[in-house]
């Protein structure tokens, strides 16, 4: 438009300029017009030529004055032509990198943004929102909106003003996604709505989880804190003379006090280590003894369940560097593990081993075993084997999780190879000497 606009301008400019030319000549006669004409020669094959080219001289007189004012009001023209077609560029180059600085942010929001139509016909799509409903790039425009969700939405209408939040899986995974509708959009020729995708896969999870330590914290807490009341009141009603009775009682009020201030701890300080608030106090850590240490503490409980504990350590073991107070914890979780689900008359068995500048600390044991799709989620807080077996014993699914934090914050990894009926091994690796991590 601009560009036809500024032909036309041209086409008059020139129009006037030789419409003039010839009325002058026509009626005046004299040296005045002969400069005209030698200087609209001069300049006729190009318009946009300097118009001063035309001006004459003062000597011209009145013609000559009055010919000036004509090309400066052309030239005044011009000059407003080619300052409204400057802004006219500016004005669509600024919109062009509005809309790619847009388009860009869009594409850069963490949340999948499609638009579609009555029909849920898909209009736009950002980058997001491809990656989720797993299309390639460009591939979502054009398409059903719905033919992605395993939720029939043939009845609601995105036009209908309707306020949708829905959650569905995907068809091609089992991935919940929320779509919740963001404004409609009435100045298109086809109504469109703005719907805003969320993946709501890990929240649900993370729900579930709560959920189940809730069930679990409360079990634990529930029964040391019956055990404790019944005994307690058994003593406060004083009917018992039999000291051994009463020191079984002490005992068991003792015992389950210590399993709740167990549990406590554990709570803390996983809290503290995933919030990077727990204090490591490095030093150097006798491995061996340690490990035999740790052994030792729990032979009771293995034989209470007679279940064999074995430790085979090797003549040197190296020194590490390290919380030793965390390490045992570490130890203790894993080879309690170990015995809690292994049958009676299984074995566990503790080795140490140094593998370069590496310490590896393996506890295999010949118990239940881990089923492949649970491997990867033993080591989360929380997390309880699904497995009946598992389930009906004690446990809140903290130890593994504070294991492996307390681990990773000492340079290390902890690795498991199970088999499910066979056994399970869990090895620890722990970096030797001047290697072992910084401080978190």
């Amino acid at each position: 438009m601009l560009e036809s606009l500024t032909m036309l301008a041209g086409w008059v400019i020139a129009a006037a300029v030789g419409a003039t030319a010839g009325v002058l000549v026509m009626h005046v006669r004299g040296r005045p017009v002969r400069q005209v004409c030698q200087r609209l020669s001069r300049v006729s094959g190009d318009i946009q030529a300097d118009l001063a080219q035309l001006q004459l001289e003062d000597t011209c007189g009145q013609l000559g004055a009055a010919w000036n004012r004509l090309i400066e009001e052309v030239a005044a023209a011009r000059r407003d032509l080619e300052t409204l077609q400057i802004r006219q560029q500016a004005r669509e180059t600024l919109n062009n990198y509005e809309m790619k600085w847009f388009s860009q942010l869009l594409n850069q929001i963490p949340y999948g943004l499609i638009t579609v139509a009555d029909d849920w016909l898909i209009t736009y799509a950002n980058a997001a929102a491809e990656r989720m409903l797993g299309v390639s790039e460009g591939g979502l425009k054009g398409r059903k909106a719905t033919d992605f969700f395993a939720q029939d939405l043939s009845h609601i209408s995105p036009s209908a003003g309707i306020a949708i939040d829905q959650t569905s899986e995907l068809v091609s995974s089992p991935k919940l996604v929320r779509m919740t509708a963001v404004d409609a959009l009435s100045e298109t020729e086809r109504a469109e709505t703005a719907l805003l995708l969320q993946d709501v896969t890990q929240e649900r999870e993370r729900e579930a989880e709560r959920s189940n330590f809730l069930y679990h914290v409360t079990h634990e807490l529930r029964t040391p804190l019956t055990n404790i009341r019944a005994y307690a009141e058994t003593l406060s009603e004083g009917v018992l003379q039999d000291p051994d009775t009463l020191r079984e009682c002490y005992n068991v009020i003792v015992g389950e006090t210590q399993r709740l201030s167990r549990l406590v701890e554990d709570i803390l300080s996983l809290s503290q280590m995933e919030a990077g608030a727990a204090r490591i106090k490095m030093d150097d850590v006798n491995t061996s003894r340690l490990v035999r240490q740790i052994v030792e503490d729990m032979q009771a409980q293995a034989d209470e369940k007679g279940v064999e504990l074995i430790l085979s350590m090797p003549p040197k073991v190296p020194t590490i560097r390290g919380d030793k107070e965390r390490l045992a914890v570490v130890l203790t979780n894993i080879v309690g593990n170990a015995i809690k689900y292994t049958p009676g008359g299984g074995r566990v068995e503790v080795t140490c081993a140094q593998e370069s500048s590496r310490l590896h600390i393996k506890v295999a044991d010949t118990g239940l075993g881990i089923a492949p799709q649970e491997r990867e989620k033993v080591f989360e807080k929380f997390y309880r084997s699904t497995d009946e077996r598992v389930s009906g014993l004690p446990g809140t699914g903290l130890g593994l999780a504070l294991a492996m934090e307390i681990v990773r914050t000492h340079g290390g990894t902890i690795t498991l190879e199970s088999e499910v009926g066979k056994g399970s091994t869990f090895t620890v690796v722990l970096p030797i000497g001047n290697l072992a991590a910084i401080q978190t």
